[in-house]
């Protein structure tokens, strides 16, 4: 443990540009001295260090496609929760919903056109939102709240639904559609539904409406031949970016006032956001789609090696990797560099046991734990991550090596050759080659070795890490040491010789090819979409901000909403 404290120093007191390790920066050492050796530390992780606001992009000229994008699962039902804040809903029919589709990792909806079948599962979810949010006289009257009561039923049902119709349709609603809802209310109403039934009638014809399905982005045509993005398109591309929702009342007041029409109103609300705690949950699950943890929640693992490795176990791996994203992004330093290479965690105890570390005294889920530098180091060495890149009961070079090239580096490799075996590597049975044999017998076939060369030294370089994520030093199967030395071509600054992970890890924090990648992925996220050939002139911009900020990545999400790829369209 020393070691590691007087390694902690060293780094901390090394110049680097002005960054000295982030856990010493973020809440100086005695925080993590007494958390590592199990003293009792004081609270540390209260206040946010997102530090000033970063400056706006500059202008590139770029002028951008933007499909029409339908919500996801999650952003319909993060949408359905904030406008119904009182009703205690936690349950939504969006989390049921046919699977999204992907632009890369990320989860979007911009290319299939909506069958019958989920135009009928927009309208019974519609349906049972408006009977749930209505069922008994106290929700009612929470819809209804702050209304003088003495003006009458029709008077507070219908101020009530154009109040939530502002927040649902992400803008005001004009003359014609405010006398619609009326008369949908009235409708409602009549035959002894009542204020009950009008509000009903209302909210289901809101929720299934396409200005609620749909980010539907109206603009102004430039003399550039784009559009110019209403600052109401741009609050809902603003908050569903930043929040996976739509957005709140006061950045619909900022688009009303004109605020957003400047890039400096633009990074003012952005930073707003991402200082909000809303931003967190959604900071995360872009780590976990382009970490591939989407399937984390029910990741399935070899009960008799890992009897351990239950609900609670998976939860925490979930957990781990939200709250260090968190602390890096938005409670520390916000460098890329150090998402990838910081030896602590943020773990809870079922995570602890894979690491191996015993809880302090006084643990206290959520302070940081330091670990082994020799051992892990960010994202790539936490067990979320390893545990989700291996097969059952045994590891996977070649998934772990994969993710590396297309994930962080941006390689595109296409599908294998048809007839070409994927098993997943098991176990010599003769017992005469160990498991990184038989992984380098792909590069010895001429349709697998194009891609393998790529992909399998970079995966054998994780073999340090069983198939839950724990370090090792010998193969469970069989028995002989691990060999993690290799050498890396990938025709990018990864290359040459790597003798263990955290070596590997800590080339990719510093990898300029990883920081253009990292862009390249948060562009995706943004827009819901994959990138273009027209998007190159946007891209190649941002980059060079990233690269200028030294990977800072708040200052990189600040210049892409105010880049003119997030604030225009392509007609």
């Amino acid at each position: 443990m020393w070691a590691f404290l007087r390694s902690t120093v060293r780094v901390a007191a090394s110049p680097r540009g002005g960054h000295a390790f982030p856990m010493l920066r973020m809440m100086g050492l005695w925080a993590l001295v007494a958390t590592a050796s199990g003293c009792e530390a004081p609270e540390v992780l209260a206040p946010l260090r997102l530090g000033a606001q970063p400056a706006i992009a500059a202008p590139s000229g770029a002028a951008v496609p933007a499909p029409l994008r339908r919500l996801t699962r999650q952003q319909h039902h993060r949408s359905v929760l904030a406008l119904f804040p009182t009703h205690g809903l936690t349950d939504t029919p969006g989390l049921r919903f046919p699977a999204d589709e992907t632009a890369g990792p990320f989860l979007t909806n911009v290319r299939q056109p909506v069958a019958p079948l989920q135009v009928d599962l927009y309208a019974a979810a519609a349906a049972d939102l408006a009977a749930r949010v209505t069922a008994a006289p106290a929700d009612v009257e929470r819809l209804v709240a702050g209304c003088n009561r003495f003006r009458g039923d029709e008077f507070c049902g219908t101020t009530a639904l154009h109040r939530l119709a502002r927040r649902a349709w992400r803008r005001p609603l004009d003359e014609a559609e405010q006398a619609a809802l009326t008369s949908l209310y009235q409708q409602g109403a009549a035959g002894g539904g009542g204020l009950r039934g009008g509000l009903a009638l209302g909210i289901e014809a809101l929720l299934s409406s396409p200005s609620f399905l749909y980010l539907v982005e109206p603009g102004e045509p430039t003399s550039g031949g784009r559009l110019e993005l209403t600052g109401f398109a741009l609050a809902s591309r603003l908050s569903f970016f930043l929040w996976n929702e739509g957005p709140d009342d006061a950045l619909l007041d900022a688009a009303e006032r004109g605020e957003l029409d400047t890039a400096e109103g633009l990074a003012a609300q952005a930073w707003r956001l991402l200082k909000d705690e809303r931003a967190a949950p959604q900071l995360g699950r872009f780590h976990l789609e382009w970490l591939g943890l989407g399937g984390l929640d029910t990741l399935e693992k070899d009960t008799r090696r890992y009897p351990f490795f239950t609900q609670e176990t998976r939860d925490a791996l979930k957990a781990e990797t939200l709250d260090f994203v968190d602390t890096v992004l938005r409670r520390s330093d916000g460098r890329l560099e150090t998402l990838l290479s910081a030896p602590f965690t943020l773990a809870r105890e079922p995570a602890l046991r894979v690491y191996g570390v015993d809880p302090p005294m006084r643990f206290t889920p959520g302070l940081p734990v330091g670990l082994d530098p020799a051992q892990r180091a960010g994202l790539l060495t936490q067990p979320a991550w390893l545990a989700a890149q291996a097969n059952p009961a045994t590891t996977s070079p070649v998934h772990r090596g994969l993710f590396v090239v297309t994930n962080l580096l941006c390689i595109p490799l296409g599908s294998p050759p048809p007839g070409v075996d994927v098993t997943p590597i098991g176990v010599d049975p003769t017992g005469q080659k160990t498991r990184r044999q038989l992984v380098e017998r792909h590069t010895s076939d001429p349709a697998c070795a194009g891609c393998h060369r790529l992909i399998d030294p970079i995966g054998l370089v994780f073999e340090r890490y069983d198939a839950v994520g724990a370090w090792r030093t010998s193969d469970l199967d069989d028995r002989q040491p691990i060999d993690t030395r290799v050498t890396i071509t990938t025709g990018s600054d990864l290359d040459g010789p790597v003798d263990d992970p955290v070596t590997l890890v800590r080339k990719l924090a510093r990898s300029q090819r990883v920081k253009d990648c990292a862009v390249r992925q948060w562009y995706r996220f943004a827009l819901g979409r994959q990138e273009t050939a027209e998007d190159e002139v946007e891209l190649a911009t941002l980059t060079a901000r990233f690269r200028a900020s030294d990977g800072h990545v708040p200052d990189l999400l600040v210049a892409l909403v105010t880049s003119d790829a997030f604030r225009t369209r392509l007609p």
